[in-house]
């Protein structure tokens, strides 16, 4: 600033402060605080400028110290004085700096005292020049900050960062960028990328600047870079730096690290396609529902159990609904929100109508995610085709079904034919028998006892064998159709039939007939029914049981009759394949449902069996 030495040189020292033509000149000028001093720093004149910059009136400021603009410290420390020394010594000085204003503010100052001589070279005093530089300093602590944050954030970012002007010279790069490529800064600023870098790795470089200049815009892109830790992959982005007028004067760059990340989502693609393949062979789906978004994600199994392909269809809940038949769709969509609202897991069987029409099972068993505080986020579950277990399980219980009506209808044979033949054995061979007893005996007593010995003792024998004969074929008759259960009812067939058996094995057996009065209320179906169990329970236990002592209760309440066979043998395990007597079972089982009752087998190893048949009256 000359302002102060021009004005010297044009009134000289000596002139009239008060003078017209130079009040005229100061006046004028209001973004300058202009005066003068007199040799001790008194203030000798006082501009408009001065007053609106320090905010003194011209009555106020004259003849006072100008270090009353200095704040108190710098008062304190003589600074007013030391800058006109330097003034009068060195006849200029430049020194900014806080200055004070009348009502205490305190500006940043631009000032400039020269010193002012006579004619002879003597000091006549001093013109001060000060401008309010507030505003500019303020700005520039604004940019030397923002520069300062633009640095820190920078230099800490874990991504690399440069800066390129239009000829492809480094003009920045922070240390993120300098260490991932081992280099120093000299090494990379004033320099270009054949400068640093190796001949096709430059040439790369320079290829994707030239794009973002002429394309003007940013571009992203992946590159594997030879780097001091190896080969890496990054994520780069590359844009255009503008001046004011909109030219591209330079190109920035953004380097991101993704190894890591490319190293995961191949892991995670990997997962994901052994899942894939995973769920094909297994024949397994699996979806996702967020509630609060309405996102349903399913895996690739589940487009193929629907029926539908990823391009023509957009899974939704509202289009998972729309899949499943109308007669369970309510419920399908009662599962879902109950396991919401309860939090709970959950196994749901629907069927689904695919586009062709074609419908399938599906069964699902579904969970819960839940976030940090327990709310629930999402539902995850697993789907499984099970149309052909269905359909294989409609054909068992269909062919157990035929399996069990032919038991039944077997049974029913069997008996008819066991009357049928005692009936036969009665009818025909037993009254044959009794002639032919009749006759032998006849015979006999015609011979007298003046008959051959020979002869006699022969048709002895003959009518013993006969009469033997007759006996054996009435316990045959009995056995298939037993008399007594027919005129005397079930409590005496059964009395009869454990006398029979008694003989015959050995076995102690202990009868009770507590249904004595209900005997003869039996119909005849379901009293054949428990006497054939019974007679089947018993022939397992002389078969397999190896029991000292049999129980065999009759007992009756209001509906039903019951037969109870309990043994002290070795037993078996229920569950056991290779059980003793399982033909048998089933028959007994087959007999007591025809007879619209039920049979109860109980037993374990070395406690014995118990058998509970009940039937209807």
């Amino acid at each position: 600033m000359e302002v102060d030495a021009r004005i010297a040189r044009e009134f000289g020292v000596g002139a009239d402060p008060t003078d017209a033509q130079f009040r005229l000149l100061v006046e004028s000028v209001t973004d300058y605080a202009i005066y003068l001093l007199d040799t001790e720093g008194g203030v000798a004149s006082w501009n408009a400028g001065a007053e609106r910059i320090k905010g003194y009136r011209a009555a106020e400021i004259l003849g006072r110290h100008f270090s009353v603009f200095y704040p108190p410290a710098e008062r304190a420390a003589g600074r007013p004085q030391q800058m006109l020394d330097v003034a009068a010594r060195e006849g200029r000085v430049s020194a900014p700096g806080w200055r004070v204003r009348k009502d205490g503010s305190r500006f940043w100052a631009d000032v400039v005292i020269t010193a002012l001589r006579g004619d002879a070279g003597e000091l006549a005093g001093f013109a001060k020049v000060t401008r309010d530089m507030t505003s500019a300093r303020l700005a520039a602590e604004r940019v030397r900050q923002s520069e300062e944050r633009l640095i820190a954030f920078t230099e800490h970012s874990p991504a690399a960062m440069y800066l390129k002007d239009i000829a492809g010279t480094y003009r920045f790069a922070n240390r993120q960028f300098l260490n991932r490529h081992g280099l120093r800064p000299e090494q990379v600023l004033g320099r270009r990328d054949p400068d640093i870098f190796p001949g096709s790795l430059a040439a790369h470089f320079a290829a994707s600047d030239c794009e973002v200049m002429e394309r003007r815009t940013a571009l992203e892109l992946e590159q594997a870079i030879g780097t001091a830790e190896g080969e890496r992959v990054h994520m780069v982005v590359k844009f255009p730096v503008f001046d004011a007028a909109g030219a591209v004067v330079g190109i920035g760059g953004v380097s991101s690290d993704i190894t890591q990340r490319k190293a995961t989502e191949q892991a995670l693609l990997e997962q994901r396609t052994l899942l894939s393949e995973s769920q094909s062979l297994a024949g397994v789906g699996s979806w996702e529902w967020e509630p609060a978004t309405g996102r349903l994600a399913w895996s690739e199994e589940m487009y193929r159990i629907y029926g539908v392909s990823r391009a023509e269809f957009q899974p939704s809940f509202e289009a998972y609904l729309a899949r499943v038949r109308p007669e369970d769709r309510q419920m399908s969509a009662t599962v879902a929100a109950r396991a919401l609202a309860q939090g709970r897991a959950f196994v749901h069987e629907e069927r689904i109508v695919r586009p062709d029409g074609s419908e399938r099972h599906v069964r699902t068993h579904g969970d819960i995610v839940r976030d940090a505080q327990g709310r629930a986020l999402k539902l995850v579950a697993a789907c499984l085709d099970v149309t052909e277990q269905r359909n294989a399980e409609a054909a068992l219980r269909a062919a157990a079904e035929q399996l069990q009506s032919l038991t039944r209808r077997l049974v029913q044979v069997e008996e008819a034919e066991r009357r049928r033949i005692a009936g036969e054995l009665h009818d025909r061979v037993g009254q044959n028998l009794s002639a032919l007893n009749i006759n032998l005996d006849i015979a006999l007593g015609a011979l007298g006892e003046e008959a051959p010995p020979q002869a006699r003792a022969r048709l002895a024998d003959a009518l013993a064998l006969v009469e033997a004969t007759l006996q054996t074929l009435e316990n045959v008759m009995a056995d298939l159709r037993p008399p007594l259960l027919e005129e005397y009812g079930l409590g005496a067939a059964l009395g009869w039939y454990v006398q029979e058996f008694v003989r015959r094995t050995g076995v102690d057996i202990e009868f009770e007939d507590l249904a004595r009065e209900q005997n003869r209320k039996l119909a005849r179906g379901p009293a054949v029914a428990l006497f054939r169990i019974a007679q089947e329970a018993l022939t397992n236990v002389a078969k397999h049981a190896g029991a000292e002592h049999v129980w065999l209760r009759l007992e009756a309440d209001d509906e039903h009759m019951c037969l109870t066979v309990r043994d002290n043998g070795r037993g078996f395990e229920p569950g056991s394949p290779t059980r003793p007597g399982r033909l048998g079972m089933t028959t007994m089982k087959e007999r007591a449902i025809a007879a619209g009752g039920s049979v109860v087998l109980e037993s374990a190893s070395d406690k014995g069996t118990t058998l509970t048949a009940r039937v209807p009256f």
